[in-house]
């Protein structure tokens, strides 16, 4: 079935996330963005309720957020073999959306997140979207989920995620 087709993608999914954290550079990187004073900040929508591209809705009150919390990376277009380009600080629903607030990572420690860094401030880059294992589906609509990462994106799968 469809929902066993996506257990197994967002198995593959985390394990790849999983085994990419694992690595000493990404540590590095995350160590050097919350040490940062002035490397740039974010807030954006990463979810709604609103229904993606895909055809789907998630929940928001059935995302799971603990382990994220625990290691809350920000990527670049889901890239999981790259270092982060920055770290979530706080992450919150807010009126029905999940509003993530953080910083991008430094120069020295990412320069790549300094040339998003440079395209969010000037509202070029303006979209996000999440990496999620599916905990719970009813039909079209994810009803539990944990949240593995979100990405900055030049197009996302929910149109609605973008600046807050």
């Amino acid at each position: 079935t469809m929902e066993n087709v996506i257990k197994l993608l967002t198995q593959e999914f985390k394990a790849n996330l999983d085994e990419a954290i694992a690595t000493g550079a990404f540590k590095d990187v995350i160590a050097a963005t919350k040490a940062a004073e002035d490397s740039g900040t974010f807030e954006v929508i990463i979810s709604t309720a609103d229904f993606d591209r895909s055809g789907e809705s998630v929940d928001q009150a059935g995302w799971n957020l603990e382990l994220y919390k625990m290691n809350p990376i920000v990527l670049w277009g889901y890239d999981y073999y790259s270092l982060p380009i920055g770290v979530c600080d706080s992450i919150e629903i807010v009126e029905g959306k999940l509003i993530a607030k953080g910083r991008f990572a430094p120069e020295s420690a990412n320069p790549f997140a300094q040339k998003v860094r440079r395209l969010y401030d000037a509202k070029i880059v303006r979209a996000t979207s999440v990496g999620f294992i599916v905990s719970k589906m009813e039909g079209n609509t994810i009803t539990q989920a944990e949240l593995l990462e979100f990405s900055f994106v030049p197009v996302p799968a929910n149109p609605y995620c973008t600046l807050s």
